[in-house]
């Protein structure tokens, strides 16, 4: 269901068009509801983007799994005061998905043979 909607909310944008649009974490998704990182489906939005650039090899390992600990510390309420009507229970499943993305980029990581400071974020 979440896949459905990323799908038909996704289009493609121009220059222009991207210059003008928020931008999480270096990374662009669509901005469902108010401005600001505010629901569950741009939590996981940006989390399959992070883990999509990571698996093209746009970005490093470094990088995405610090850009996952980031999004993750956004998940609580405390760091972020625009998911605050959101249930407790369902953050905490977006912090699961969110640890399960970054053991699969770590795991990968191990597999593409990269040195351990190349993996771990600064």
């Amino acid at each position: 269901m979440l896949h459905q909607y990323i799908k038909e909310k996704t289009k493609e944008f121009s220059e222009s068009e991207k210059e003008e649009r928020y931008k999480y974490l270096g990374k662009e998704v669509i901005d469902v509801g108010d401005p600001g990182l505010d629901s569950i489906p741009e939590f996981y939005g940006i989390a399959n983007a992070i883990w999509r650039d990571w698996n093209e090899g746009k970005i490093p390992t470094k990088t995405a799994i610090g850009r996952l600990m980031l999004l993750k510390l956004l998940t609580n309420k405390d760091k972020n005061h625009k998911i605050k009507n959101i249930p407790e229970e369902e953050l905490e499943e977006v912090r699961s998905f969110i640890d399960y993305v970054i053991k699969v980029i770590r795991a990968g990581s191990v597999k593409r043979g990269e040195p351990e400071e190349e993996r771990s974020p600064s």
